[in-house]
């Protein structure tokens, strides 16, 4: 179904190219792998199939594609819509619809689908993807995760024999994705289509997949068979047991820099958040994680501020949140989103940095130098909408860390980000902890949690209902 045959690309602004005589074949019916580092190539190489690259983010390209034995080399992205699906890292940027029943329609109506094919095929694939509650709702109104379900119901509504798609996982809790791999080998064994994915969260997938492509961030993209001791001599470090981080209990100073009381959110008639009332001590880290759609975003969200709550408060320092303006407000608190790419707005990555560092007032290469702990070197000159989103990722967590603010609130840090990168932010953020800083955390990374967390809350049906003391100690990533 899929050949590649010499496939080499370069974006012209690095020494080497991101994929070098890159030669893969799949079959109809396989689920594929695509696994390496933060930034190796994984996402460049879905795009390439597809031709978004270099159609939408340039490049030079070279080699052959071909898909059900047709060269793509001459076609546009949109000539093989009918023929290839593709899900982004944040599915938000590719909707086209207000509502998610109309997003599911769309593209069966510029494929000419009949009304009642259409009708079968949203009733059957909202039912796979478990959205069938929310059909009607406006797509803005969702959780990140509940919009990756449906990117991917509105691919495989569309009828492709091929689905391309990225991080799948990365926004789903773990019962969420278990259930979206388990569905991915179903539809891959059943309907014949081949499907690759690209992924962080490798012990989710391996076991369903057919093959591994080893994306090693040299340029070189390798098949590997489907098994964890391939991972494992790639990788070392990408082993199931991966090096432990000490984390000193906080300081218990007495001091509070967060206070939340009695805050409600709501979406027209449906509350996102019931009521909640908790306190993050100075240095103390807590980690919030619960299912998709149970409110951890929103919460966020209506404590930074650029959501409203119905009800409640919100003291910073004992400062109440509504009475500080814009740059007194970044001395006390910043805030990641999970759509770190909402931040990013310059030309390359050199300029954000830049920026950062003067906006924040503070020594050149600041911002540079977090940047540097958290991923590997990044070509100053790229666009950073060119960079993947786990890079994007560490480029918005070192320009908001850069502000020194002591509350730092952060909604799926580790989202895109291999093991060693997580481990880097891991460390990172303890050391910010002990000098004084509080953090906050949305995630669905309860091993990430685990490992820094000095408290960890659930939040379930929009309501914070448990909490469970830590304590110090160490655990394993």
């Amino acid at each position: 179904m899929i050949k590649i045959q010499n496939l080499t690309l370069s974006y012209g602004l690095e020494e080497d190219a991101v994929l070098r005589r890159v030669n893969l074949e799949f079959a109809a019916g396989e689920l594929v792998l695509i696994c390496g580092p933060t930034g190796s190539g994984k996402s460049t190489l879905l795009r390439a199939i597809n031709r978004l690259v270099p159609a939408f983010s340039g490049g030079a390209i070279s080699g052959e594609v071909f898909i059900a034995d047709k060269s793509t080399s001459n076609l546009k992205p949109h000539d093989l819509a009918s023929l290839v699906g593709y899900v982004d890292q944040v599915p938000e940027r590719s909707f086209v619809a207000e509502t998610v029943i109309d997003e599911l329609v769309f593209g069966m109506e510029q494929l000419g689908f009949s009304r009642t094919k259409m009708q079968r095929n949203i009733e059957r694939f909202s039912k796979l993807l478990e959205i069938e509650t929310i059909l009607h709702r406006d797509l803005t109104e969702i959780s990140g995760g509940q919009q990756q379900r449906v990117a991917i119901a509105a691919a495989l509504a569309a009828g492709q024999r091929v689905l391309l798609l990225d991080e799948p996982t990365s926004a789903l809790d773990a019962k969420g994705a278990e259930s979206l791999i388990i569905l991915l080998r179903k539809i891959a064994t059943e309907e014949q289509v081949t499907v690759l994915l690209a992924e962080h969260r490798l012990d989710k997938v391996i076991s369903h997949c057919d093959w591994l492509v080893a994306v090693a961030g040299d340029g070189s993209a390798v098949k590997l068979s489907s098994e964890w001791n391939s991972v494992e001599a790639t990788w070392p470090s990408w082993s199931k047991t991966q090096n432990s981080i000490s984390k000193a209990k906080s300081n218990d100073s007495g001091q509070v820099s967060l206070q939340v009381s009695n805050l409600t959110v709501k979406f027209s008639n449906q509350i996102a958040v019931q009521n909640a009332s908790f306190s993050v001590s100075q240095s103390e880290i807590v980690c919030i994680h619960g299912a998709n759609g149970s409110g951890k975003s929103s919460l966020l969200l209506a404590i930074q501020g650029s959501l409203k709550a119905e009800t409640g408060q919100v003291l910073i320092e004992n400062i109440d949140r509504s009475s500080l303006r814009n740059q007194e407000l970044h001395s006390k608190m910043v805030m990641v989103p999970q759509k770190a790419s909402d931040l990013l707005f310059l030309s390359s990555v050199s300029k954000e940095l830049s920026e950062s560092d003067a906006y924040a007032n503070v020594a050149p290469r600041t911002t540079s130098k977090i940047f540097e702990k958290l991923v590997k070197r990044v070509e100053p000159k790229r666009h950073p909408r060119d960079l993947s989103v786990g890079q994007q990722l560490a480029l918005v967590i070192a320009m908001q860390l850069s502000l020194g603010a002591k509350l730092v609130l952060l909604d799926e840090p580790t989202r895109g980000l291999d093991q060693e990168a997580k481990r880097n932010l891991a460390q990172h953020l303890i050391g910010l902890s002990e000098s004084g800083i509080s953090i906050l955390i949305a995630t669905h990374d309860r091993d990430f949690s685990k490992l820094i967390s000095d408290r960890e809350f659930l939040m379930k049906d929009s309501r914070l209902i448990a909490c469970d003391s830590r304590g110090g100690g160490s655990s394993e990533i």
